[in-house]
């Protein structure tokens, strides 16, 4: 996926979600920005030999996007639209491989008002798009499920500033020429609704 296929991505969904601004507005659906920084965390369990990895360090990576919230009761259905960039690195035979996966996700949460300011959300995280840099024989979707999942919990201030903390996870292991990898996410995120 290049840059340039992310920023139509991101201007369309700005522009479908500006023109729905009104009528969200009288339905009592909010919307805004979000932005964070993950940890991805990419255990490889090795088949043979061959897929053995001296190392695999994980760095922190970023994601951003757009979030809405349509309350009902104590609840919120938040469906959100991410842009997520992770990256991992991997030495073997004394060489390092940099992984940088870049991915379109969009998590479907439910979040359930406990009191005050604070809800615990989760749903389904559908990936619809992936690309990576940094190893020929190998894509990222071949590392992330395209459907996997998150828990976590969030806070909302002065009505319009939200932060959350959430875990991704996949529902089993995606086995590759890496071997049998899991991705586990941790992602820390501040949003403003408008």
């Amino acid at each position: 996926m290049t840059m340039k296929r992310i920023s139509k991505l991101i201007i369309m969904a700005l522009a479908m979600l500006g023109a729905a601004t009104v009528s969200a507005q009288q339905l009592g659906v909010d919307w805004g920005v979000i932005a964070g920084m993950n940890m991805a965390d990419y255990k490889i369990t090795e088949v043979n030999q061959s897929t053995r990895w001296e190392d695999v360090r994980n760095e922190v990576g970023f994601q951003v996007g757009l979030m809405s919230s349509i309350d009902v009761w104590r609840l919120s259905i938040e469906p959100q639209l991410l842009y997520v960039r992770n990256k991992v690195n991997l030495t073997k035979d004394g060489q390092t491989t940099s992984i940088k996966g870049n991915s379109l996700d969009v998590p479907i949460l439910v979040a359930f008002r406990l009191m005050g300011p604070v809800r615990l959300m989760a749903g389904p995280v559908f990936t619809v798009l992936n690309d990576n840099t940094g190893l020929k024989d190998i894509s990222i979707q071949q590392l992330r499920s395209t459907c996997s999942y998150a828990v976590g919990i969030e806070a909302r201030f002065l009505e319009k500033v939200r932060i959350d903390l959430r875990y991704n996870g996949q529902f089993k292991q995606k086995e590759t020429v890496l071997g049998k990898v899991d991705v586990n996410t941790f992602a820390l995120n501040l949003g403003y609704y408008f």
